[in-house]
């Protein structure tokens, strides 16, 4: 159980993400010596001990100063947003200052904006790499604070002892606001080309403004993990930045994000790709949605900006929908959900559509349902002649061995000659019959050896039990 929420902030370039990734043991927050580089919320656990039961959730804030709005002051402005709405969502903040750079009137600010809205707080001062930084540790006291906690974030010095007294504080907290385990969570990732509108769909979804929001393409630089609970189901959405074409991914940042989005898919229960309904189906789509169904993730289609597609008609949704499964041969199967994040048109069915999509890929069938609709397609359709050998494909019998993605195992007498053509049909009546219509399966084929061995095996291990 998480037993509550801690938000880090204080000014740019202090050491906040390098912090969270060592309180977390990750690397979910970009790292880079900018000023500015973290600009949304980045949600992590920072889990006290090894089996995960024990712990608290941990906020990253991009840095905030003032007079940084001569420089970008839009993107600025959100990012202090962004800062003062996960400073009021947490139930304790961890101020973290510079012990390098020293006392900077930006943390006296912070620290009485803090004692303002009467927020319990805890002060760190980084970067406390040697003993000329201990020595000037008093300059700090002047916050007018009873304890400082040192602390070197880069080499990983004083961090157990500030996950310590972050949790000790949290258990006196009178008001502490409990957050709702994430284990059993669907995990949502929303993908797309930047500028889609993922992260206007994802606040939508959550209904806060929880991802910064502009018409610039690529505001969004991490895979944002935001849990949330809809009609008693635990979420976790996990919002990503848009996948460019390589020839313009120029720079580390870049490249970091985009490792996150392929990362975000593998970690995810559910795949919402999110497409540009003006703009339509491009290469960077494609290639996300073979991503995807290699990894044997549901995916969800969501078709945003419905409402500026010029000239629908009555058959416009449904000829579209039949044009993105003709060029995504992956994802024929895939549901297509047609929204607008700007009206909020259909976007509360993302919820359900990802619950079923989970639900589906996690459900299993009984041995004799699947053998019975393997007969059944048999008789409908006789595997051709394999004329190598002058031989029929039998098929014995099959079985499902896992889920997500569903997995069937079908033993036969050929298994690596069966043509392509036949697989692509028995994938689809097994999807179709087995209640798998709008998921990925996977078909194994092995030899009949494979059965005998199995058996002589199951019996030498009841024999020894008996012994």
């Amino acid at each position: 159980m998480i037993n509550g929420i801690v938000a880090i902030v204080g000014r740019p370039n202090v050491g906040k993400s390098t912090l969270f990734n060592r309180l977390t043991v990750s690397d979910d927050a970009i790292v880079d010596d900018r000023p500015g580089v973290t600009r949304d919320r980045l949600y992590g656990h920072a889990w006290l001990d090894a089996e995960k039961t024990s712990g608290f959730m941990v906020i990253d804030t991009g840095g905030f100063e003032t007079d940084d709005f001569k420089f970008q002051p839009f993107a600025e402005n959100l990012v202090w947003r962004q800062t003062e709405a996960a400073i009021k969502e947490s139930d304790l903040v961890l101020l973290v200052l510079d012990g390098k750079s020293g006392m900077n009137p930006h943390d006296r600010q912070l620290k009485r904006y803090l004692e303002e809205i009467k927020k319990p707080h805890v002060i760190a001062v980084n970067k406390v790499d040697g003993p000329e930084q201990s020595q000037v540790m008093w300059e700090f006291f002047e916050l007018g604070v009873d304890e400082l906690i040192k602390v070197s974030a880069a080499h990983n010095r004083g961090v157990g002892d500030l996950k310590q007294q972050l949790a000790d504080e949290l258990e006196t907290l009178p008001s502490l606001a409990h957050v709702k385990s994430a284990s059993d969570a669907i995990r949502i990732a929303i993908v797309g080309r930047p500028n889609a509108g993922k992260s206007s769909i994802l606040n939508r979804m959550m209904g806060e403004e929880r991802a910064l929001v502009s018409d610039i393409a690529g505001t969004t630089r991490d895979s944002l993990d935001t849990p949330m609970v809809y009609n008693n189901q635990a979420y976790v959405l996990i919002d990503t930045a848009g996948i460019r074409r390589k020839s313009k991914i120029n720079e580390r940042l870049e490249s970091l994000s985009v490792m996150r989005s392929l990362r975000a898919i593998e970690r995810a229960d559910v795949v919402l790709l999110v497409l540009d309904a003006v703009q339509g189906l491009t290469e960077q789509d494609a290639r996300l949605a073979d991503l995807a169904a290699d990894r044997g993730k549901p995916v969800g289609i969501v078709v945003n900006k419905w409402d500026i597609f010029p000239d629908k008609e009555s058959n416009t949704a449904k000829e579209y929908t039949a044009a993105i499964h003709r060029e995504l041969k992956t994802l024929s199967y895939a549901p297509i959900t047609f929204v607008s994040a700007l009206t909020n048109q259909r976007v509360h069915q993302l919820m359900s559509l990802a619950e079923r999509l989970a639900q589906s890929a996690k459900s299993r069938v009984d041995t004799s349902e699947v053998n019975r609709v393997l007969r059944a397609m048999v008789q409908e359709h006789t595997p051709a002649l394999i004329k190598a050998k002058s031989k029929r494909v039998k098929f014995y019998f099959a079985t499902q061995v896992a889920v997500s993605p569903p997995t069937i195992v079908v033993f036969c007498n050929v298994s690596n000659e069966i043509h392509e053509s036949y697989v692509r049909y028995m994938t689809n009546r097994f999807r179709r019959d087995l209640g798998f219509a709008e998921v990925p399966i996977r078909l194994i084929f092995r030899p009949k050896s494979d059965v005998r061995q199995r058996d002589a095996e199951a019996a030498s291990e009841a024999k020894e039990s008996l012994d």
